[in-house]
């Protein structure tokens, strides 16, 4: 939800596939003005701004939400605002949808990976806890949970049909293949964190080997010079 406030107070929804759902500009709306119309299209999942550092106006309506409040690192330039919302005539709903979609950009590429897995969860709920701070692992564990609760539940309170019983045994599966997915993947990466630790200690052998080689190979030479001269002086001293 990008948001442009001001005397003209204008907001841009988008939904979690970055499209347009919803936008409006009013005169001088207040806080509950705005929090009023955002809960009637639903739970945000980020609050946007244009400019930096954040006006305290939308700084307060991410905190009644308790959501992420998303600041670009420098003000969206007139010139950017203005091709991103080429279509869109009024400038204050324009400032508010370029907000909403610099937000959108920056957690595109996992947002994207989420629409395009094969997870069996609700999408929608695991972009908005990704959105939320939650890592998608972790935001896959608690559906997880919260689904097998809910089958659970479903099972003691009514009887099933022998194909609701075909389904919710589908739906078990595969929660639980996604479970054993989640718990591979952090084997995995523990394993190669493990294998670059070694790596790492292994190099720094290698250097500490090499180093000390060097150094050996440094004494030898002076000790073979050494030998030599001493060979001289003897020479010299049977000369003599």
């Amino acid at each position: 939800m990008g948001i442009d406030p001001g005397v003209y107070t204008a907001y841009a929804a988008l939904d979690l596939n970055g499209e347009l759902i919803e936008a409006g500009c009013e005169k001088e709306l207040s806080h509950e003005d705005i929090i009023r119309i955002i809960s009637s299209l639903g739970k945000p999942s980020v609050i946007a701004t244009d400019v930096t550092p954040a006006p305290d106006f939308v700084m307060r309506i991410a905190s009644r939400f308790h959501v992420k409040l998303f600041v670009p690192q420098k003000s969206i330039l007139v010139e950017e605002k203005k091709k991103l919302g080429k279509e869109i005539q009024n400038p204050h709903i324009r400032d508010a949808y370029a907000a909403a979609v610099k937000a959108y950009n920056h957690y595109d590429n996992t947002l994207r990976k989420i629409e395009h897995s094969d997870s069996v969860l609700d999408k929608d709920l695991l972009k908005h806890m990704f959105l939320q701070g939650h890592k998608v692992a972790d935001a896959e564990f608690i559906l997880t949970k919260k689904e097998e609760k809910k089958l659970e539940k479903s099972e003691k309170e009514s009887p099933k049909s022998p194909q609701k019983q075909k389904r919710d045994e589908r739906v078990l599966a595969l929660l639980q293949e996604n479970e054993n997915l989640r718990k591979a993947l952090e084997t995995e990466r523990e394993s190669r964190k493990n294998l670059e630790e070694k790596a790492k200690k292994s190099a720094s052998s290698r250097t500490t080997e090499v180093s000390r080689d060097r150094e050996v190979q440094r004494l030898q030479g002076q000790i073979a010079r050494l030998q030599i001269f001493i060979q001289r002086l003897k020479k010299r001293r049977k000369k003599k």
